[in-house]
């Protein structure tokens, strides 16, 4: 089973630019700079909707069941299926970014 990199990435604390700079924390920058793009592009609406208010409203899935006029296990659905997606996208993009800073490294060393 996959890591659950959007739960990650949403609970993780925010960047502080002045760290030392490490490759978890450029895999970090990565994923961020590619998850909004992975958003936009590779999730309907309704699961864009569902993220949204789970994670930056914060809300349960009855409450985003009742906003949207869903039924609970439609929103778990949106919601469990955006996950994947995403958490699929970001693997790969971890994974790669993981490759180039290991390459960049053995360039600078």
């Amino acid at each position: 089973m996959n890591p659950d990199l959007i739960e990650r990435y949403y609970k993780s604390p925010g960047n502080d630019f002045e760290e030392e700079m490490n490759s978890s924390r450029a895999g970090r920058m990565a994923l961020c700079s590619v998850l909004t793009s992975i958003v936009k592009n590779e999730l309907t609406a309704q699961q864009q909707k569902c993220l949204k208010m789970k994670y930056g409203d914060r809300l349960t899935q009855k409450e985003i069941a009742q906003r949207l006029h869903l039924s609970q296990p439609t929103v778990s659905r949106h919601i469990e299926s955006a996950k994947k997606t995403v958490n699929n996208r970001l693997a790969y993009c971890l994974k790669t970014a993981n490759k180039v800073n290991s390459a960049w490294n053995t360039y600078i060393n």
